[in-house]
Order: structure tokens, then sequence, then C-alpha cells
């Protein structure tokens, strides 16, 4: 994996973050693909779930579909398309950048979103899943 990385460049390595309330949840890889795909959308404790997400064409967010979802971004993409015309769900809320991610997520109770390792480590919010 690290010659992967030092080969085809930057690696971003991403993390899950969840909003405060969310406390000592960590969900599985499925549940994950299930919330970020809309699919999943209320916490074990009955909570409504809120989802942010980057631009879909951002090298992170693509990043993360691939790395953690393990999906291909353009099939998440069609997933929420199929909602939305259908009428039964919503796209996750797109942010601007990952700055704008992190307070998303530190105001919205319910929340999940993620960051890059490096924007983590700068001062984390929520959990790190």
């Amino acid at each position: 994996m690290l010659l992967a990385c030092l080969f085809t460049g930057p690696c971003l390595a991403t993390h899950t973050i969840t909003h405060e309330s969310v406390d000592g949840y960590a969900p599985s890889l499925a549940e994950l693909r299930l919330i970020f795909s809309r699919q999943k959308l209320y916490w074990p404790d009955g909570q409504a779930i809120t989802v942010f997400i980057l631009s879909p064409d951002s090298k992170l967010h693509q990043e993360f579909c691939i790395e953690q979802l393990d999906i291909l971004p353009y099939v998440l993409q069609r997933r929420w398309d199929r909602l939305v015309y259908s009428g039964t769900g919503d796209r996750p809320r797109i942010v601007a950048d990952e700055r704008a991610m992190r307070r998303a997520v530190q105001m919205t109770p319910g929340s999940i979103g993620y960051l890059s390792s490096t924007a983590q480590t700068q001062g984390g919010v929520g959990d790190e899943q």
C-alpha cells in the first residue's frame, strides 16, 4: 500500500468523524456504506443521521469512497440520484472544505463526515472511526 501511494501521488488517508452525540458508537464497514449511501437514516439510539461530504469531484471524497467505503464514487452518486429522483430520499449535504466539514459535524447532532488524516491531527471533532 505504501508503495502504491508513493507511485500514484499523495495519499490523503481519510477518517470518519461524528458529532459528540454519537459518542461511543463505531459503525462497521457495512453500516458506513449504508449511512453514506443514505440507506441507513438513524443511529441505534433513534437519532437521525445527517451525512456531510465534500464535493463529489474532490480528490478527498473520491479517496474516502474507495478507501473507507470500498465503493466507487460514481456508484454512490447513482444511488443518491435514484433516491432523489424516486422521491424516497435525499443526498448528503455538501460542504466546501475540511474546515467547513469539521464545523458542520461539530454543530449538527447525529452527524457524520470525514477528514484527511492531516486535518484529523490538527484538532479532532467527535470520534475518529
